[in-house]
């Protein structure tokens, strides 16, 4: 099989030669660090292109795809053009959200937020990212059409943006008084989130209109779940977000109607995976089995009919051990998942810099040729 026919067959729920294998996308980054003793492994002076700043992460490099035998090519969106992050005299940067970050202990916290009230009038009044700057969609379209006429790997995009309504809303209104408004203002948290809803669907249908042909999947990336409970409760989800992000995703399918919908969440979210069902999401990701209700033969059992299943590698634990032990906690998911196919072989988050080069090796090679 081709790579694209590879994961074609998996996400039919049909048994593939081998399980498909994925890195380098919204959920399956390299830190830094581990990438770099990659390069240095490998013999590579020069690095892939730096794509973010971030800790989980600033590189994309295709060779690390090759290497490990992955089917599947992310297509990683720019910045926009037109607008630079404002840096006040204060030490505050603020980003085309309107949200001001500042710097502690090294790391970015929200330092300011665009609506520090409630106010309905303050959504229409505020300065929403530009969905049409052309900086977004630089160099993407041209890669896809090369992968997709000139290779066969499958073709997906990466996260437009870093994360939905429930990961965004907090930002702009301060969590605390975000997951407060839900319960005390909610015809605001209504209004914000639907607002929210409006720039993401603008967003991604100018980014997806001219590389629908050659998308397999459009990754969404949004955390719905701690280590032993949702964020919010089903009750709460259902009332707030389940319609606004069937909305987005019903939006998305008219832009890119053979596209899939891949949602990565990490956390507690088995209470919600009938909801997400039901909002039209194909792939789930990220599995997380050290989270409370996520045991992988569950999982496939009670929903590997609806959903085609992606990630699952423990990286809490098993995968920070020996090579031996990352090993068998990739034969422990290929065992638990990847049965009469529905199944994509990948971490249940990026790869972080607990995890070594030898280990991170070994998991790849078991997916390669175990069966």
């Amino acid at each position: 099989m081709t790579s694209r026919e590879r994961v074609q067959t998996a996400l039919a729920h049909r048994a593939p030669d081998r399980v498909p294998i994925d890195v380098w996308g919204s959920a399956s980054r390299l830190c830094n660090r581990l990438y770099f003793d990659l390069a240095d492994d490998q013999g590579w002076t020069d690095l892939g292109p730096r794509v973010s700043a971030s800790r989980s992460g600033d590189y994309v490099d295709s060779r690390v795809a090759e290497l490990i035998g992955a089917d599947i090519r992310h297509l990683v969106f720019g910045k926009p053009r037109h607008f630079a992050p404002r840096l006040d005299p204060d030490g505050i940067e603020t980003n085309e959200w309107g949200v001001g970050f500042a710097k502690v202990a090294g790391e970015p916290a929200v330092a300011r937020v665009p609506f520090p009230e409630p106010d309905i009038a303050a959504l229409e009044r505020h300065v929403w990212p530009d969905p049409r700057d052309p900086g977004r969609l630089a160099g993407v379209v041209e890669q896809a059409r090369r992968w997709h006429e000139h290779g066969d790997c499958y073709v997906a995009t990466s996260s437009l943006v870093s994360g939905l309504m429930l990961d965004i809303g907090p930002y702009l209104r301060g969590f605390e008084d975000f997951f407060t408004d839900l319960y005390i203002n909610p015809e605001f948290a209504h209004a914000l989130i639907e607002k929210i809803t409006d720039v993401l669907i603008e967003l991604h249908r100018t980014a997806l209109a001219p590389i629908a042909p050659y998308v397999g999947w459009v990754e969404f990336s949004s955390d719905h779940g701690m280590q032993d409970r949702l964020l919010v409760s089903p009750e709460i989800y259902r009332e707030f977000f389940k319609r606004p992000y069937a909305r987005l995703f019903a939006e998305i399918r008219k832009v890119a109607p053979h596209a899939k919908i891949w949602l990565h969440s990490c956390g507690a979210v088995r209470d919600l995976i009938p909801d997400f069902i039901d909002m039209g999401v194909d792939v789930l990701n990220s599995l997380q089995p050290r989270a409370a209700g996520m045991d992988h033969t569950a999982l496939k059992r009670d929903f590997g009919r609806d959903l085609v299943l992606h990630g699952g590698l423990d990286m809490q634990g098993a995968l920070s051990g020996t090579p031996a032990q990352a090993a068998e906690e990739a034969r422990r998911c290929l065992d638990a998942l990847a049965a009469d196919g529905g199944y994509v072989f990948a971490p249940s988050n990026h790869f972080m810099q607990d995890i070594p080069l030898a280990n991170f090796y070994a998991v790849y090679e078991v997916a390669r040729t175990y069966r």
